[in-house]
């Protein structure tokens, strides 16, 4: 009887060690649930970014066919003025200086009631005329407010769905930071526990009686609860930090020794200037050339940076695409520069007669990265 309540209690330790040998792949469902909510909802946002990319598109274009019709209504105008004049010269027949000389100097009654009904018809076509041109007018002016109004509209939603992004991107950052420290805190308390639940395993079978069985199977049990408890002050200690503050020190020990990016707060200030022209040699919201915007956004965050797009690449860190992070650089060879936003996309000031925006790199995709340090 003794020797199978030491077995029970052996076996009861036993199982103790087991769940506290698998305990350090249990725990951070909660953080992982957050990324996973805030990857589907940058994938939300990079679908709202595209479909209002097609938006404004399709604006631009209607823009163009508005303003072609607005100078085919112009013209309009214009032949109609002429028109009008025409139909004044030609009140003044006979050299009778006037519509009323012309009908009271008629020969006689019949001549006088059709100079008359002629004189009516060219005063209605002239009124009709000048409704007409002033409608022309109102609908030149309507059109051009709606495509106007419309292009303007959209193209904020597009700022406000790359602000979004942006931010988006800064939040996972900040969730993995946050889920790699849990998972390091579970690792170190998950082997503690485990040293101490299989020396207390040992205790129970090494047990000469039932009592100091049951004491070593105490102590298994603590250590395994141990694991809990550190879990849940790990979340504690996690929840009151200001991880936003260190956002910018990205997880993992798989990356080179590139130091974590500290310029993410970037993002948002260089998003603001989309739609300012692309000038060749711009260096201010007046007009940007690619390496202008960068070494502009940075300077207002206190780091200058060099002029041009390859005197910049020289001065950061190289770093690998999968190490990319918000307020990283991204280049094509010397000759272009753009900052990293997240989620695949950048913000840049592309070419001659373009203009600040954000471009994905599924579509113009950059050979190297870079870390401003």
């Amino acid at each position: 009887m003794r020797n199978s309540k030491l077995l029970k209690i052996t076996l009861t330790a036993a199982a103790a060690l087991t769940f506290a040998s698998f305990a350090e792949s249990s725990a951070k469902a909660d953080t992982q649930a957050d990324i996973d909510a805030i990857t589907q909802k940058i994938k939300d946002t990079e679908k709202s970014i595209k479909e209002g990319q097609e938006k404004l598109s399709k604006l631009e274009d209607l823009q163009y066919q508005k303003s072609m019709e607005i100078d085919g209504l112009k013209k309009n105008i214009k032949a109609r003025k002429v028109q009008l004049a025409r139909q004044a010269r030609a009140a003044q027949v006979n050299n009778a200086g006037s519509m009323i000389d012309f009908v009271s100097k008629s020969k006689n009654l019949s001549e006088a009631i059709s100079r008359t009904f002629t004189v009516a018809t060219l005063v209605h076509a002239n009124n009709q005329a000048v409704a007409q041109q002033k409608a022309d007018q109102e609908k030149v002016a309507a059109d051009k407010a709606v495509v106007d109004k419309a292009a303007a509209d959209q193209t904020q939603a597009n700022k406000n769905f790359n602000n979004d992004l942006a931010q988006l991107a800064v939040q996972k950052t900040q969730l993995e930071v946050k889920k790699a420290k849990e998972d390091e805190a579970a690792r170190k308390a998950a082997q503690e526990a485990e040293k101490k639940a299989r020396e207390a395993a040992e205790k129970v079978a090494d047990a000469k009686n039932e009592r100091d069985a049951q004491n070593a199977l105490k102590d298994a049990n603590n250590a395994v609860a141990s694991v809990t408890k550190s879990d849940n002050n790990n979340n504690d200690n996690n929840n009151n930090n200001n991880v936003a503050a260190q956002a910018s020190t990205q997880q993992t020990s798989n990356t080179s020794a590139a130091p974590a990016a500290k310029y993410g707060s970037v993002v948002g200030y260089a998003l603001s200037f989309q739609g300012v022209p692309y000038v060749y040699g711009g260096t201010s919201p007046s007009g940007f050339d690619c390496s202008g915007l960068v070494q502009y956004v940075f300077a207002a965050f206190g780091k200058q940076l060099p002029r041009t797009a390859g005197a910049q690449k020289a001065v950061c860190t190289p770093i690998s695409e999968s190490q990319l992070q918000p307020g990283d650089l991204v280049f094509w060879g010397t000759g272009h520069v753009g900052i990293y936003i997240g989620g695949g996309n950048f913000v840049h000031a592309p070419t001659t007669g373009d203009h600040v925006k954000v471009t994905s790199m599924n579509y113009y995709h950059p050979d190297s990265y870079g870390r401003v340090n």
